[in-house]
This record gives structure tokens, C-alpha cells and sequence, in this order.
């Protein structure tokens, strides 16, 4: 369904609320994008691996888990016009493409990922301060000093995009 869809005037997007809930594996926070229409109505445009791209109830997005609101905007022309592009594309959800992809392309219409650079970052700074120890440099110690602060930099986004 687009947004525009048989040209309804009645269903006029006016504002995009960045939004999260906690992952049922508890490993992430999951991201939608709350779009709020001009006659009270509320859906939400996420991504799974289940359905990839699509527009669901606020009570479906949130499967009994706490929303947290963050940035609310005004709706525009361009968000609108990004929102129906990834609505009636096929693209498939994957960790290059996952809810933070989404949920920044259709805002800023550049595709990225907090939790990915944040995991990335801190996993690579981490095994490099590991390997500041000659004694640490082999491949044993190293894939787990790269495992160990990956997770540590997803729980790390994960707090800072579950707080209020």
C-alpha cells in the first residue's frame, strides 16, 4: 500500500517519528519510522527478515515490548516520495540493509546503520588495543578481543537508542 495510493487525499502524511522497541532476541533495538496522518491514524514502515519493507499497526511494530519515540518531523514532499520508493521496491532486509538503513534513507535519503558503525568501531579499536600486546597477536585472541567488543558496541547502541 503507498501512501498515495488512488490518489486519497484523505490520508495526508504530516509528520515521521523515528522509533524503537527491544528485539525479541534482546541482542538489538528494532527501528520503524511512526508516520502520523492528518485524520489521527498511525502505521508503522520497518523492515524484518519476515516481510522485509512494509507498513504495519503501531501494536504489530512493538509485539508487546515499550516504545521509545526519538527525532519527529515534519512530513515532506521528498520523505514521502523515499517512503513509496522502498514501499514498492523488492528489496530484501539483510544486515547491509536492515530497520536503521531504512528508517535513515527515507529521512536523510542516506542509508546507514548506527548499530553496525557502532559494532564496528568499537570492535575494531578494541582488537587493536589487544594487539598493542605482542603476546596477544595471534589469531585465537584476536577473533575473540574482535567478538567480545562487537558485542559490547551493539549493547552500547542498543542502550543509547532504547533511552528516552
Amino acid at each position: 500500500m503507498l501512501l498515495n495510493e488512488n490518489n486519497r487525499n484523505d490520508r495526508v502524511l504530516t509528520s515521521v517519528t523515528k522509533v524503537y522497541r527491544k528485539k525479541v532476541s534482546g541482542l538489538v533495538a528494532h527501528a520503524g519510522l511512526m508516520l502520523s496522518f492528518e485524520q489521527g491514524e498511525q502505521l508503522v514502515l520497518h523492515t524484518n527478515p519476515d516481510k522485509n519493507t512494509h507498513l504495519s499497526t503501531l501494536e504489530e511494530f512493538l509485539e508487546g515490548e515499550k516504545l521509545v519515540k526519538k527525532a519527529c518531523i515534519n512530513a515532506t514532499p521528498q520523505i514521502v516520495d523515499r517512503i513509496n520508493s522502498r514501499l514498492s521496491s523488492c528489496c530484501k532486509y539483510s544486515i547491509f540493509y536492515n530497520c536503521e538503513h531504512l528508517t535513515s534513507e527515507v529521512l536523510t535519503g542516506s542509508s546507514t546503520s548506527e548499530q553496525l558503525k557502532t559494532t564496528l568501531t568499537v570492535s575494531a579499536l578494541g582488537t587493536a588495543f589487544v594487539a598493542f600486546k605482542p603476546a596477544n597477536r595471534n589469531m585465537m585472541t584476536l577473533s575473540l578481543a574482535a567478538l567480545g567488543f562487537g558485542l559490547l558496541g551493539l549493547y552500547i547502541e542498543k542502550q543509547n537508542q532504547l533511552s528516552s
